[in-house]
């Protein structure tokens, strides 16, 4: 007997591990028809390029070689996602649509309600599942934390379930090949997605990188190893915030109380699970407000005057604006797709505050250039490092004092901008002349101070305070419930006398 079809439509979701859609399927006694569609809308998006395009081959191409593991194969086709399912539901007349939910960007979540609209003028039957603790059209955020334990912490990762797939279907699926794309090759310097690279990666960070993560995440020197770089399989869905928050619990868990780097460990995986836990504070506020991908969330900054002069845009994109650690960080971005938070919310506090370009010019290039841009993280950071938000501390960073910090013998800035090669870190960070390299292209106290007065007469304006209040209510983050206990007795100590940090305590004195 001949049982009905589901497809399961694949989009940041290539993996078998956590994944409620084929659960469904077996749940409901289905065949099951993996389905992935490159779409010529989203691959000509000022937001997409090759390195994308090429982590969804890759992720796509693990994803075939396990599912014939299984006996079964997937669906690959080039057009737009209704045309060619409609194409598929000619030929194998499916009853039910399958996917998990993508809180992505306006062009996304028109697809996907074109999507749903086709569904149900066909008599589909379209389900989505989520793959975070983000709520679809919001949530109140003082139920953040109950979504997180409900679907995250509580809440244990599916295990692969049988996938049934009849020869027919098998045969069709395997027929399908990828269409000839430029951005279907190797490139070494970009990070490997696939949901078994996933996989080593998250084993690799417990069983060894990870003990460096805190203290070494900073510098742009020691975050690609210190780092998780988890960041691009929970960007593309080749493994979710759940299987990586119980593995992290897990080893937390295993942590031996005798061994001496037990301690070390401990902080290093408490201070990764904290920042995995934003991810989907940031992701959450992007799908309850889409508009902020277009203007700021608050809206005395719309009016917001930038100079966008094109040649400081061309010299930020390009890696030659005469500050050699923005540089670097700009040219290493293009090369590999990677550098560290640090190093990113630099570029755009350099872009915004310093040259004064406004964060939508600047959002194209820098998605372009992240291997792992996910648009909820990705449209909110360029906000808050722009300094528009409302309520969050205005950081300025200033590129010599971050030199000095994180890479005060400039081996990443001798990478990356080979001009300084034979340059000494002193001469580099004092700023010397050096042949064939580029000066400062704009000074930098002045302008910043002078976007800073901008920013704070906004943010003290009569109009701005009487907004921010329920603007922060409603996307604002909430402390996390701590578990009460007994404090043990202590001696009484004074107070520390605590040291607020200024917006310029970046800047050079003049």
């Amino acid at each position: 007997m001949t049982r009905p079809v589901a497809v399961w439509w694949v989009k940041r979701d290539a993996r078998l591990t956590d994944n409620a859609c084929l659960v469904e399927a077996e749940r409901l006694g289905l065949d099951v028809l993996p389905f992935f569609c490159f779409e010529p809308s989203l691959l000509a998006a000022d937001d997409t390029s090759d390195m994308h395009t090429n982590a969804q081959w890759q992720a796509l191409s693990g994803l075939r070689t396990t599912l014939r593991k299984h006996n079964a194969d997937v669906v690959i086709a080039h057009g737009e996602a209704v045309e060619k399912l409609a194409k598929l539901h000619a030929r194998v007349p499916f009853t039910h649509l399958l996917s998990h939910e993508e809180i992505g960007n306006e062009i996304t979540f028109r697809r996907d309600r074109a999507v749903a609209a086709w569904c149900r003028e066909r008599g589909v039957a379209y389900q989505e599942f989520p793959q975070s603790s983000v709520r679809r059209s919001g949530v109140n955020r003082d139920r953040l934390q109950e979504m997180w334990r409900s679907r995250i912490a509580n809440a244990r990762p599916l295990p692969v379930p049988a996938i049934h797939q009849s020869d027919t279907l098998r045969q069709l699926a395997a027929a399908t090949t990828f269409p000839r794309l430029q951005a279907f090759s190797v490139n070494s310097h970009w990070q490997p997605v696939s949901e078994a690279d996933g996989l080593n990666t998250l084993d690799a960070f417990l069983t060894h990188r990870g003990r460096s993560y805190r203290g070494g995440i900073s510098s742009p020197n020691t975050a690609f190893t210190a780092g998780s770089r988890l960041s691009v399989h929970l960007a593309w869905g080749t493994l979710t915030a759940r299987q990586v928050w119980h593995a992290v619990r897990e080893r937390l868990a295993a942590l031996d109380p005798d061994d001496p780097q037990s301690a070390r460990w401990k902080q290093s995986l408490q201070a990764f699970l904290s920042r995995l836990h934003w991810r989907d504070h940031f992701t959450q506020r992007l799908e309850s407000e889409p508009a902020l991908e277009f203007q700021t969330l608050h809206p005395c900054y719309r009016d917001l005057q930038f100079e966008n002069n094109e040649q400081l845009h061309t010299a930020w994109r390009d890696g030659c604006t005469g500050y050699p650690l923005v540089d670097a960080v700009m040219r290493c971005l293009a090369a590999t797709g990677f550098v560290n938070f640090r190093m990113r919310a630099m570029v755009v506090s350099f872009a915004c505050h310093v040259l004064h370009l406004d964060w939508r010019l600047i959002h194209p290039h820098l998605a372009r250039v992240f291997r792992d841009y996910d648009p909820g993280i990705h449209l909110n950071q360029l906000q808050m490092q722009a300094g528009v938000v409302g309520w969050n501390a205005i950081r300025v960073y200033n590129p010599t004092k971050q030199l000095t910090d994180w890479d005060s013998e400039c081996r990443f800035v001798k990478q990356w901008v080979p001009e300084l090669q034979d340059t000494t870190p002193e001469h580099i960070i004092n700023a010397k002349s050096v042949s064939g390299y580029p000066g400062p292209v704009v000074p930098f106290t002045e302008r910043a101070k002078w976007m800073a007065s901008q920013l704070y007469a906004k943010r003290n304006s009569p109009e701005a305070k009487a907004s921010t209040t329920a603007i922060y209510l409603k996307h604002g983050s909430r402390k996390k419930e701590r578990v009460s206990r007994r404090k043990r007795p202590s001696k009484s100590v004074p107070p520390k006398k605590t040291q607020t940090r200024g917006l310029f305590d970046d800047l050079p004195d003049e």
